[in-house]
């Protein structure tokens, strides 16, 4: 029968330091992963504003949005002044266009034509101001810094 060199008391405090790092790398991993949840739910509360299409009709441009708000807050009113770029970069329109009330986790679709002329004019839309904007029950009202656009036009949408 083999002999340890180590006693029974050093072995005792050696398990219960290698468990307890063990249990320490755990509960960091747990809140590393809470705290990436959190930050990811926090990212996803936003009014997301989607060019998703442009099409010329009767002469003018019109572009077709879709709106969705994910705050935990309704939105009363959402206005933007926007800014038409044409393919050589050149200013070529402006419009104020109103999206209305956007209630929570609600999703909407709106038109507006923005512009005379054929839609292939445009290059890009710059979200030049948010004129309007009313978030029920909150006292912030600069609600910039939650628009995440994109768009699944030709057209380029931008701040």
């Amino acid at each position: 029968m083999k002999r340890s060199l180590v006693s029974a008391p050093v072995r005792a405090v050696a398990l219960a330091l290698m468990l307890s790092s063990q249990f320490a790398a755990a509960a960091n991993a747990q809140s590393a992963s809470q705290a990436a949840s959190q930050t990811a739910s926090k990212t996803s509360e936003a009014i997301s504003v989607q060019l998703n299409d442009a099409e010329t009709v009767n002469g003018s441009c019109r572009l077709t949005f879709v709106i969705r708000n994910t705050l935990p807050t309704p939105v009363d009113a959402l206005g933007l002044d926007l800014v038409m770029f044409d393919t050589s970069d050149g200013v070529s329109g402006y419009a104020a266009i109103d999206f209305g009330d956007l209630p929570t986790g609600k999703t909407r679709v709106r038109q507006y034509d923005v512009a005379k002329g054929d839609c292939t004019g445009i290059s890009r839309v710059l979200v030049n101001e948010v004129r309007a904007c009313d978030l029920q029950d909150t006292a912030q009202q600069d609600c910039l810094p939650l628009l995440r656009i994109d768009s699944r036009s030709e057209i380029d949408l931008i701040l």
